[in-house]
């Protein structure tokens, strides 16, 4: 049964609180905004008709109205010659690619935060780069570049550096190093480069897909000239940011408004866009630094920008991957706040800078209880509650980590009871039980385990029906957009990932892993292993394109993809002593770790090779693992933080603490994955919940 609340109710609830909170957060010289989308009009030429001709004007305007004060726009081809135009200038928005954004306020060392994605006509948020050759060339495919010299674009194009040399290195064409490759500041330079060689030359040229209907439309090239052998996996293209000179308030606001501007068609006709802004997609790179990388003797207190939100299981990214870890952990711990619990709990912690929150149950276990507490200080803010009357193996309560998705929050219960939350207020939008409505499984021995995933605005769920094995909701409604039959569901949870090329939706069921189309939830692939009755619990992590699985009878494996994004059977790697029934590993560069009662590393690069294995009174069964590329941080039993050395050939502890004092708590094995928002580590122990602060000090 799904329960609708009207927005007015929520308006009512909140009250005064909420109206202060949306009062316009005005700046004494107004706002400035730095456009450096490659489409703006300014920035492009009017060749094609209806296509980069995009007018911010009209968007200054509407922001100008929106947030009650002056926008002022000013375009720039980046951030270090918008500065030099205007040298004292502060800049609260900026819009433009967003490597360039990224790589620009590095250089600045202006933190700048990621608001939301722009759509193009299509409906996209993303671009690729495009590998050319002459249409002469007899270069087909990729692999047919071996020996060729490879013009690339600017190094702060992901599109046309960093992901084309990914796709490149792939499909095993040799490239030169980075500070070595050839580039080209214009995709007009590098195409009409190649032609120029002719025959003289075996050459290829990596463009931006936004640009490419620019060359034949400008007269650049002739059509006919040239031909894509290749193009790189997605990477994000148009995306708002806010700089530090704008407040959380205005920050919101803005982002809000940006947000909105669905609701205004003539506005998405001058921008030529389908959707206007929309929120960031699951598998937006959040914790991709944005600041510069410090020295190796400077200290920061300011988080590392895109590590505001831990926005789920294992992270924004679902892999374990984090922005920034210490150098060295702090003794003794620097607990900011500390809460008692009732009782142990199972399911992991999603926070952001303002809110905690996790899943309980309440004194009599017949319901579940989500909590949200302060970041700042640990008060409950609000709580979520509802009857769920049960029994489970190791008790009742919620095992999913809750999913933050803007001002949404989605709490899954043991017993299949789905609620969407405003996160703010904690008021229940909709509620539905997923078992119920999908025909799941009713004889539940561990319950609904599957963290929910948001991708593409939808919100991805496996029941387990026999015809909705795997369902897809719209994350404001709960209502169906797509339903795919399969098996029962298993206890995993979901990843996006892109393997061969294709950009899909990743997990397990019952008896099998299987790959589904996003749009429609039609299943691509099915793999099922050779020994039977694998619980089916840790998550895959996705590696340049390949697929590393580890569970309890068929141990760990690397699977490779065809073009076609479906999977090649064999693995290319396979090592048969690491078996997790529940932890998952984290991939570091070429490094693969994981504790499942000691701790292993392994070798990519080496056919999962073991570099080395380790044991340790901390390690158990399960231990949750956070990692950059210099450090890998483990919670062991009872709590006790462990933080090793990822560059040494050897297994080295660099330093360790504990959270808890109470003996029975140190001993006892932690389920609950924990929450990095920032430099402050939320853990959930046996009988406390403690925010840390980890220390100024970070590692990219």
């Amino acid at each position: 049964m799904r329960f609708l609340f009207a927005l007015c109710i929520a308006t009512l609830l909140t009250g005064a609180a909420l109206a202060a909170e949306r009062a316009p957060e005005t700046t004494p010289d107004g706002l400035l905004m730095v456009v450096m989308d490659p489409l703006a009009l300014p920035l492009s030429c009017p060749c094609v008709e209806g296509y980069a001709q995009r007018n911010y004007e009209k968007l200054a305007e509407y922001l100008s109205e929106e947030l009650g004060q002056p926008v002022r726009v000013t375009f720039s081809e980046s951030l270090l010659k918008a500065q030099e135009k205007e040298p004292n200038a502060k800049v609260h928005l900026v819009i433009g690619k967003d490597s360039v954004v990224r790589h620009d306020s590095a250089a600045l060392k202006m933190a700048a935060t990621p608001l939301a994605q722009l759509t193009g006509k299509d409906g996209a948020t993303t671009q690729t780069g495009l590998i050319l050759v002459r249409s002469a060339d007899k270069a087909q495919t990729v692999s047919d570049l071996k020996g060729y010299r490879i013009l690339f674009g600017n190094a702060e194009c992901d599109e046309k550096f960093a992901a084309a040399r990914t796709m490149l290195e792939k499909f095993a064409v040799d490239v030169p190093p980075v500070e070595d490759s050839e580039t080209f500041a214009s995709c007009s330079d590098g195409a009409t480069k190649i032609i120029e060689w002719g025959d003289t030359q075996q050459a290829a040229a990596v463009i931006s897909s936004y640009a490419a209907p620019l060359l034949e439309g400008c007269g650049t090239v002739q059509k006919g000239d040239l031909r894509v052998v290749g193009e790189t996996a997605p990477v994000p293209f148009v995306v708002a940011f806010a700089t530090e000179h704008a407040e959380p308030k205005l920050q919101k606001q803005m982002q809000a408004a940006l947000l909105d501007m669905a609701n205004n068609p003539e506005l998405l006709e001058a921008i030529e866009t389908l959707l206007g802004f929309v929120p960031l997609d699951e598998d937006y790179p959040q914790a991709a630094p944005v600041t510069a990388t410090p020295a190796a003797n400077e200290q920061t207190s300011a988080p590392i920008i895109g590590s505001g939100t831990w926005s789920g299981w294992r992270g924004p990214t679902r892999d374990g991957r984090v922005a920034s870890l210490p150098r060295e952990l702090t003794k003794p711990p620097n607990i900011v706040w500390r809460l008692p619990l009732a009782r142990s709990g199972l399911g992991g912690i999603a926070a952001t800078q303002e809110y905690v929150i996790l899943g309980d149950r309440d004194v009599t276990n017949q319901s579940d209880e989500f909590r949200c507490y302060a970041a700042g200080d640990g008060e409950l803010l609000w709580i979520v509650a509802y009857p769920a009357p049960g029994s489970l193996d190791y008790d009742n309560a919620p095992r999913a980590t809750p999913v933050i998705h803007g001002d949404y929050v989605f709490l899954l219960g043991a017993f299949g009871h789905l609620t969407c939350a405003d996160i703010h207020t904690g008021l229940t939008l909709w509620q539905t039980n997923i078992i119920d409505e999908f025909d799941g499984e009713k004889e539940l021995v561990w319950g609904t385990c599957s963290s929910p995933l948001i991708v593409d605005e939808k919100l991805i769920i496996n029941p387990g029906g026999a015809e909705g094995s795997i369902v897809a909701l719209e994350p404001e409604t709960g209502f169906v957009i797509w339903q795919t039959p399969g098996d029962r569901h298993a206890y995993g949870s979901f990843i996006v990932a892109t393997l061969g090329g294709e950009r899909q939706i990743v997990g397990h069921d019952r008896v099998t892993l299987g790959g589904w189309d996003i749009e429609t939830g039609e299943r691509l692939w099915t793999l099922k292993p050779p020994r039977a009755n694998d619980f089916n619990v840790p998550t895959p992590v996705e590696v340049d394109g390949k697929l590393l699985i580890a569970t309890e009878n068929n141990y760990t494996r690397l699977y490779d993809f065809d073009d076609h994004g479906r999977i090649v059977h064999t693995p290319v790697a396979k090592y048969d002593q690491l078996a997790p029934d529940m932890s998952s590993p984290v991939v570091v560069g070429n490094r693969v770790y994981c504790v499942c009662e000691k701790m292993f590393c392994l070798d990519l690069a080496k056919g999962l090779a073991e570099v080395w294995t380790a044991e340790d009174p901390a390690f158990c069964d399960y231990a949750p693992l956070l990692a950059t590329d210099e450090r890998v941080l483990v919670l062991g039993r009872g709590g006790e933080l462990l933080l090793v050395d990822a560059t040494n050939d050897e297994y080295r502890i660099v330093s360790r603490q504990h959270l808890f004092d109470d003996k029975d708590a140190r001993a006892a094995e932690l389920y609950a994955h924990p929450a990095l928002v920032g430099t402050r580590l939320y853990v959930r122990g046996e009988k406390e919940l403690v925010c840390v602060e980890l220390g100024p000090e970070v590692t990219l």
